[in-house]
C-alpha cells in the first residue's frame, strides 16, 4: 500500500488535464441552420454561399429584399446575433467601375488598399466586395434618371484572415452579380 502514496500524481493529473482538452477540440464546430435558398430576395444554389456561412446555430436575416425596384436596397445575414453578411445595391446614372464605387466608402488614404479583378468589375476592400453590372432602362433614383451601372457591395463580418475574405467575396461576387442585377430589373 505504502508503494500506491509513493506514485508520483503530477503526470497523472497532466495526462487527464490533456486528455480532456483533446475531446474538447475534437467536437468540429458545425453549421446547425439551414442555409437560405436565396439570398434578399434572389435565389442561389447552397455552393455558392456556403462558404460565407460560419458555423452556429441561429440564421436571423435582416432588411428588405434587393428585388424591391427601389434605387437602393440592403438587408444582412447575422449568425447567432452576429452579422456575417451584408448586402447592398445602387443604380448609378453613371458608368461606372467597380473601384469608383468602392472608393466613394474608403478613406483617400487607403484607396491604394482597393484590389480590382475581372476587368474592372469586382473591387475588394477589408472585408468588402463591390461588383458592377449594366443596367439600363430602370430609373436609378426618385427623379426617374435612366440607370447605366447597377452596383451590388458584399461585406462580411471580422474575418481572421482579410486575403481569405476577400478571395471568397470576389469567387461569390462574380456568381451572384448577374443574378442580382437581373433580379432588380437590369
Amino acid at each position: 500500500m505504502d508503494d500506491l502514496q509513493r506514485i508520483p500524481k503530477r503526470p497523472t493529473w497532466a495526462l487527464l488535464a490533456v486528455l480532456a482538452l483533446l475531446c474538447g477540440c475534437s467536437a468540429e464546430q458545425t453549421v446547425q441552420y439551414d442555409l437560405p435558398k436565396s439570398l434578399c430576395g434572389v435565389p442561389v444554389t447552397r455552393t455558392v454561399i456556403e462558404p460565407l456561412f460560419p458555423p452556429g446555430k441561429d440564421l436571423t436575416q435582416t432588411g428588405g429584399a434587393l428585388t424591391d425596384g427601389q434605387d437602393q436596397s440592403s438587408c444582412s445575414y447575422l449568425v447567432d446575433g452576429n452579422t456575417v453578411l451584408s448586402l447592398s445595391d445602387q443604380r448609378y446614372q453613371e458608368k461606372l467601375a467597380a473601384r469608383d464605387v468602392l472608393a466613394k466608402t474608403v478613406p483617400g488614404s487607403q484607396a491604394k488598399e482597393i484590389t480590382v479583378s475581372s476587368s474592372g468589375r469586382i473591387a475588394t476592400y477589408r472585408g468588402h466586395a463591390v461588383g458592377v453590372a449594366d443596367c439600363s432602362g430602370v430609373p436609378s433614383d426618385v427623379e426617374g434618371e435612366e440607370a447605366r451601372t447597377y452596383a451590388l457591395t458584399v461585406g462580411v463580418g471580422n474575418p481572421h484572415n482579410w486575403q481569405e475574405a476577400q478571395t471568397k467575396l470576389t469567387k461569390f461576387t462574380r456568381a451572384f452579380l448577374g443574378a442580382a442585377a437581373k433580379a432588380d430589373g437590369c
